[in-house]
């Protein structure tokens, strides 16, 4: 089911759920990624069925099986709550797109910090994106395995314990047909974090 058929925010939630499903066990999520090595013919990602499309890969299954070994030895990380400013965030940042058929994490020259600023938080934030996956599952399987991306960016930023909170939009794409959007803090609003305790 393409996330234009789901009531507003069913799409969202099952994101983050996913989200804090992987978190809770990132080894154990390393199986769950098995499941893409038979769907590839060559560098081709077959979609799932006829409303997700196929999409070229640059790496292949290779890219695969590295996030498979990234995650083996990652530790349990603290589920993320919901922040309110980091999900008006992203909208924004959907609904330009939606429009444009643009890609990237610019719109109007604003990136993730101005636009969480823009929105009464501050620049503290860590952003991720996919494009042309329909399911909540794929978009995190996508930004786990990071293909094309030399230095696995995405991935990394779904592994940062220090994240707290995470905003979710996902909508219509022009070019993708659909894109999906995460913005993560360790506060609810982008705002600095508090200083690190001194010990005594």
């Amino acid at each position: 089911m393409s996330s234009a058929a789901l009531a507003p925010g069913d799409f969202e939630t099952d994101v983050l759920a996913e989200l804090n499903r992987f978190r809770g066990d990132p080894s154990g999520y390393a199986d769950v990624l098995r499941t893409y090595r038979p769907r590839f013919e060559g560098k081709l990602l077959i979609g799932r069925d006829r409303d997700e499309i196929d999409i070229m890969t640059r790496e292949g299954v290779a890219a695969v099986d590295e996030a498979i070994r990234d995650l083996r030895p990652a530790k349990p990380l603290a589920s993320l709550e919901r922040g309110a400013v980091l999900e008006r965030a992203a909208a924004d940042h959907v609904a330009a797109q939606s429009r444009s058929g643009a890609v990237g994490h610019y719109t109007g020259g604003r990136g993730p910090g101005e636009r969480a600023t823009a929105r009464g938080g501050g620049p503290y934030v860590n952003e991720v994106i996919t494009y042309g996956h329909h399911t909540p599952a794929g978009v995190i399987h996508q930004l786990l395995i990071d293909d094309g991306v030399p230095d696995r960016g995405h991935r990394h930023s779904l592994l940062r314990a220090e994240h707290r909170y995470a905003g979710v939009a996902c909508g219509s794409h022009k070019v993708h047909r659909t894109m999906c959007v995460i913005m993560m803090s360790q506060t609810p609003d982008g705002s600095a974090p508090p200083p690190p305790k001194r010990k005594p």
